[in-house]
């Protein structure tokens, strides 16, 4: 049988309602359409990124110049933050693609056989150290299955790292979530992630999605069609 890509946002969504991850991955009848929240953190997104990248380069970008339009003027109070990143030594990259096979190696984001993918949205590898930090403009949430993934992508991309700090950086509550692995934790890593993973193929290869009528059924993009939703 065919194995589907997934991604922690795969995964989230699948343990939140499988009819939900149906509906958007497996028959593709609705398609996820943004709001004032993820448009606000997509602006964010691109905008630190390019910030990133110039900055990099040894391109100083001004104040007055972070003023100049309401891209730059969004992430205005956020610079410091990524500026304490980028200090950080070693050779950086912004929003890398990482994908690798079912065998935990590296592959082409569009590979035939990828079965993970996931986006850093800055990684800084230094020597046997590597920290990979992900943006985040929503409420705080403690999630550590994302910075789990983070970290068994980054031992599988770069096999001379040893540890791999994470940390998801919450730009409007001015906090940061962390955590640090080790390669030798990589065995237990996988044992807490690899059953979810199966969890979703199992539903794709049988064909069964069990949904979880929620609250969250207002917001979702198959309201309109799914027998099942919850209704106020």
């Amino acid at each position: 049988m065919t194995k589907m890509a997934l991604s922690y946002s795969r995964l989230s969504t699948f343990e939140q309602c499988q009819s939900k991850f149906e509906y958007l991955y497996v028959s593709k009848r609705v398609q996820d359409s943004d709001n004032e929240f993820t448009l606000y953190g997509n602006r964010v997104h691109e905008a630190l990124e390019e910030y990133a990248k110039d900055s990099y380069k040894g391109v100083a970008l001004a104040l007055d110049m972070l003023n100049d339009g309401q891209k730059y003027a969004e992430i205005r109070k956020f610079i410091p933050v990524a500026d304490a990143i980028l200090s950080r030594p070693g050779q950086k990259f912004f929003e890398l693609q990482m994908a690798i096979r079912e065998d935990k190696t590296r592959c082409d984001w569009f590979a035939p056989d990828v079965w993970l993918r996931g986006i850093a949205d800055v990684l800084v590898v230094n020597g046997d150290t590597a920290f990979v930090g992900d943006w985040k403009t929503g409420k705080v949430k403690e999630n550590l299955v994302q910075l789990k993934l983070f970290a068994c992508m980054v031992f599988a991309l770069f096999p001379q790292v040893n540890k791999v700090k994470t940390a998801f950086i919450w730009l409007v509550h001015d906090q940061i979530t962390d955590a640090t692995f080790t390669r030798n934790m990589l065995p237990d890593l996988w044992a807490t992630i690899e059953p979810r993973l199966e969890a979703v193929q199992d539903a794709v290869d049988i064909g069964v999605f069990k949904p979880k009528p929620s609250g969250l059924c207002n917001w979702c993009p198959a309201k309109g069609i799914c027998p099942d939703r919850k209704t106020r």
